[in-house]
């Protein structure tokens, strides 16, 4: 092909754009966009579309930043949502031992039965100092001891010198 022919030949490719350009915004202009949409098969545009394409595209950081955390958590259903955890599966790794370190209660078992066995130590000797009590009564009576010229108690205790 000759340079003029190259040349007539790229004029008529422009002037028929050209063209087909006016007369596509001249329908564009016309054609109602509802109408256009009613003849349209979503279905078959849809099964068209790369959908992870298309979520390749979406900025998921900016999303998240227009979801509305506390309706979003009004609508969450917290009993259905435990009962689906597996406890068991989830206390599969938590160290119980340290758990119960860390809570002090090796600490507490041990104060507790300190105080128990303090508790039953103080009832044992009020129960012996009683019997003591009536021992001794008992005695005096036996012996005929008048018992107001009886000690009220050890010498050392009760500030009495020994006679």
């Amino acid at each position: 092909m000759s340079d003029a022919q190259s040349s007539r030949s790229k004029s008529r490719q422009g002037r028929l754009g050209r063209l087909a350009g006016a007369v596509t915004g001249r329908v564009v202009e016309t054609i109602d966009p509802d109408s256009v949409i009613e003849h349209v098969d979503v279905d078959a545009l849809l099964d068209r579309v790369d959908v992870n394409r298309l979520l390749d595209r979406i900025d998921v950081n900016r999303l998240l930043e227009r979801v509305d955390v506390d309706r979003l958590m009004d609508r969450v259903d917290v009993n259905r949502l435990v009962a689906r955890v597996d406890l068991d599966a989830a206390l599969e790794n938590v160290d119980l031992e340290a758990a119960v370190r860390r809570a002090g209660v090796p600490e507490i078992v041990a104060e507790s039965t300190g105080r128990v066995a303090g508790s039953a130590l103080d009832l044992a000797r009020r129960q012996i100092v009683g019997l003591d009590v009536v021992v001794d009564r008992l005695v005096n009576r036996l012996l005929r001891r008048d018992p107001e010229e009886q000690p009220w108690g050890p010498p050392r205790l009760s500030g009495e010198r020994p006679a």
